[in-house]
């Protein structure tokens, strides 16, 4: 059987799918109006994007933490985190979440013992810099860890050089922007 399709016919068609275009693109304009993490006040959510979310019930199970970073020189810097210290809560990490709230709100991983862990970028929308913290609280290592695609074939995996105790994801830059080196300290304790 052959399909003709009359003039007006084709017209209709090509009408409805610029239309349809049309709907598409302006949903997709509002979907990415997203204020940015500066202007977001500590523990509100924004509108998310459609491809990730600004919050999710990963991230709602991990209690609030103060971070405290010793520097060498004595100086310190304070970060409030979220508490990534049972398996659920590490495995889901900052996957599915927007760049916003990775920029917002920084994770510290805590294990039960000294490992070497790897962590992957699979489900994550943006660049985050780990610490890799050991027994002692000092960082060890500092890497930036790149999103990739699931088409990608070789996905690195990121992991410390000795076993560690903590990992510190927060948003790239962090470490630079205060000054937090390989030697300074980590602690932590839950927030008041």
């Amino acid at each position: 059987m052959k399909l003709i399709l009359t003039t007006s016919l084709q017209v209709s068609i090509f009408k409805t799918l610029v239309l349809a275009a049309c709907l598409l693109s302006v949903s997709c304009a509002k979907a990415e109006s997203v204020p940015d993490a500066a202007s977001v006040k500590k523990g509100s959510v924004p509108k998310a994007p459609a491809n990730c979310e600004l919050d999710n019930a990963a991230l709602q199970a991990m209690p609030l933490i103060e971070v405290t970073i010793s520097r060498k020189d004595g100086s310190q810097h304070s970060v409030t985190a979220k508490l990534a210290d049972n398996n659920a809560t590490r495995a889901a990490g900052f996957q599915r979440v927007c760049a916003e709230t990775i920029e917002a709100m920084p994770i510290l991983f805590v294990f039960q013992r000294e490992s070497i862990p790897s962590f992957h970028m699979n489900n994550v929308v943006a660049p985050i810099d780990i610490a890799f913290v050991d027994k002692r609280g000092r960082l060890e290592s500092i890497q930036a860890m790149k999103p990739y695609s699931l088409l990608q074939r070789k996905k690195p995996l990121y992991s410390p050089n000795r076993p560690i105790l903590y990992a510190f994801e927060v948003h790239p830059g962090f470490f630079k922007k205060h000054d937090i080196l390989l030697g300074d300290t980590l602690t932590w304790a839950k927030a008041q």
